[in-house]
C-alpha cells in the first residue's frame, strides 16, 4: 500500500505528469541494483519496493520534489544505471526512486578548454558520440561505458579505460552542480568535490558535470600475456618505471581468457560475423596508447615481456580485445546470476593479493584488472573487478557475498580497499564518512 496515496498521487503528477510511475511490477524493479538482495538479507533491509518511481527533466523539478518531500517527510533515493552490485541505489526507506534516465544532454562544449559539461543521467558511450565532431574524445570512462551514467560514477567513483594517463575520475572533474537535501543548489570545485565524489548520493542530486576532455587521436594498440600473477605485477611495475606514454592498461585473468574463448560468435544471416580468436590461458594485458607513440611503446613494451617471461601477442588478437573491451556480461554464461566483488590493491602487491583470492574464493571468480598509473598518495593502483557466477534461485547464493566479504579482506591485508561498498558492505567504510560530508556542508565549509 502507497503511504499518503493521495497527496502523494496527485503531487508527483502535478510536478512529473505522465513521467510518474506507480505500477507495482515496475516499482519492484527499482528496489534493487544489478545483483539481487539475498534472502538471508532481505529481513535485515525489509521491504525496498518504492512508493513510486519519478523520471525528472530538469533541475527545477528536482528543486520542486525536494523541497515537497522535506514537507511530506518522505524519502528519495536517486538512481543512474544501477550498474553496481551491492546495494547502492536500493530504496531501504521506500518512498522515491528518483531515475535520471531522462536527463541526458549534452549542455555545453569547450573545445578550446577541452571541457564538457552535462546532464548526469548520459551513458559514456552517447558522451563519446557527442565528442566526436568537435574533435575531442573522452580521457576516460569505466569499463561499463555503453551501460552507466557520468552522475553515477561520479556518485560512487571510479577509475577505468584511460585512467593510467588520467586517474581516477574525480580528478577530471572540473564542477558538479547539485541540489542539496535542502532544496537549495550549490556549485562543487575544487577540493569541494570531495563531499560529492563518492557520496552515493548523500550530499544530493547532481543535475550536472563539468569534466575534462582530450583533442580525438588515433590509437594504437599491443597485447601481452603472462603466465601467473607475479609475473603480470612484475611486468606492469616495469612498464611504469619505464613511463612509456601509454593511456590505458587493462588486464583479465585466465578464468576470463577462458570463458572469452568459449563464447559463441555474433552471427549474421545465420552465420558468424567474425571469425573466433583464441587467447592464451594466461593473465592478457592490453595496452592503448597514441598512434604517434607507437615505435615509443612497442619497443619498450618488448624489452619488459621478454625479461618476465611474458609473450606479445598478435595484433589481431588486441584489435579483438579492445573491440570487445564493453563485452564482460559474456561471463553471465557462467550462471544466471552475477554477484560484483571489487577492490583496489597497490600495484606493488597485486600478484600476492590475486594469488591469495584464486586460493581462498572456491568458485570460479572472473577478474579484470584496471591499472592507474598514479593512484592514492602517488603510487600506482590496480583496480581489480571481479564477478562470482551464481544463481539467485538457489540457497547458496545467500553465502556468496560472503565469499566478496572474503576478496575484500584479502586486499586489505595487501595494503587495499573496496572499490564500492554500497549497502551490503557498508560497514567497511570508514567511521563517519558521509555524516562527515553532510556536516561540513552544513556549516559552509
Amino acid at each position: 500500500m502507497i503511504n499518503r496515496p493521495t497527496p502523494m498521487r496527485t503531487e508527483l503528477a502535478r510536478i512529473f505528469g505522465e513521467r510518474v510511475n506507480f505500477d507495482p511490477v515496475e516499482r519492484r524493479l527499482y528496489g534493487h541494483d544489478i545483483a539481487a538482495i539475498p534472502n538471508l538479507v532481505k529481513p535485515l533491509i525489509g521491504n525496498t519496493t518504492p512508493d513510486a518511481i519519478v523520471q525528472p527533466e530538469n533541475e527545477e523539478q528536482l528543486i520542486e520534489l525536494v523541497r515537497w518531500a522535506n514537507a511530506a517527510r518522505v524519502s528519495l533515493t536517486p538512481r543512474g544505471k544501477a550498474s553496481s552490485g551491492y546495494g547502492g541505489a536500493v530504496p531501504v526507506q521506500r518512498g522515491i526512486v528518483v531515475d535520471f534516465y531522462r536527463m541526458k544532454n549534452v549542455l555545453a562544449v569547450d573545445a578550446e578548454n577541452e571541457t564538457v559539461t552535462v546532464e548526469p543521467g548520459i551513458t559514456w558511450e552517447k558522451l563519446e558520440r557527442a565528442l566526436e565532431p568537435h574533435g575531442l574524445a573522452l580521457r576516460l570512462y569505466p569499463t561499463s561505458a555503453p551501460s552507466s551514467s557520468v552522475g553515477g560514477w561520479l556518485a560512487q567513483g571510479g577509475a577505468g579505460i584511460g585512467s593510467y594517463q588520467y586517474g581516477w575520475f574525480r580528478e577530471n572533474v572540473v564542477s558538479a552542480r547539485v541540489v542539496l537535501p535542502t532544496g537549495t543548489v550549490r556549485e562543487f570545485t575544487g577540493e569541494e568535490l570531495d563531499l560529492v565524489s563518492e557520496a552515493e548520493g548523500t550530499t544530493g542530486f547532481i543535475t550536472c558535470v563539468t569534466l575534462r576532455v582530450q583533442a580525438h587521436a588515433e590509437l594504437a594498440l599491443a597485447a601481452a600475456a603472462f603466465p601467473d600473477a607475479q609475473r603480470l605485477q612484475e611486468a606492469l611495475q616495469a612498464i611504469v618505471a619505464t613511463d612509456l606514454p601509454i593511456w590505458s592498461l587493462v588486464f583479465i585473468n585466465p578464468r576470463m581468457a577462458e570463458l572469452k574463448n568459449r563464447a559463441p560468435l555474433q552471427e549474421r544471416h545465420g552465420h558468424p560475423a567474425e571469425e573466433r580468436v583464441i587467447l592464451p590461458a594466461a593473465y592478457v594485458v592490453t595496452l592503448a596508447f597514441r598512434a604517434a607513440d607507437r615505435e615509443r611503446v612497442l619497443g619498450g613494451l618488448a624489452k619488459i615481456v621478454g625479461r618476465h617471461e611474458g609473450e606479445i601477442l598478435s595484433e589481431r588478437i588486441a584489435q579483438h580485445e579492445w573491440k570487445n573491451r564493453f563485452k564482460l556480461m559474456v561471463v553471465k554464461r557462467l550462471g544466471p546470476s552475477l554477484v560484483p566483488a571489487e577492490v583496489v590493491v597497490p600495484l606493488a602487491n597485486l600478484g600476492d593479493a590475486l594469488t591469495e583470492i584464486e586460493r581462498k574464493v572456491n568458485q570460479p571468480i572472473v577478474k579484470e584488472g584496471v591499472i592507474v598509473r598514479r593512484g592514492a598518495g602517488g603510487q600506482p593502483e590496480a583496480v581489480i573487478l571481479g564477478f562470482i557466477p551464481s544463481d539467485q534461485r538457489r540457497f547458496d547464493y545467500n553465502f556468496v557475498f560472503g565469499l566478496v566479504l572474503t576478496v575484500m579482506k584479502v586486499a586489505e591485508r595487501h595494503g587495499g580497499r573496496p572499490y564500492a561498498t554500497g549497502l551490503y558492505f557498508s560497514k567497511l567504510l570508514p567511521a563517519g564518512l558521509f555524516a562527515g560530508k553532510l556536516a561540513r556542508l552544513n556549516v559552509g565549509e
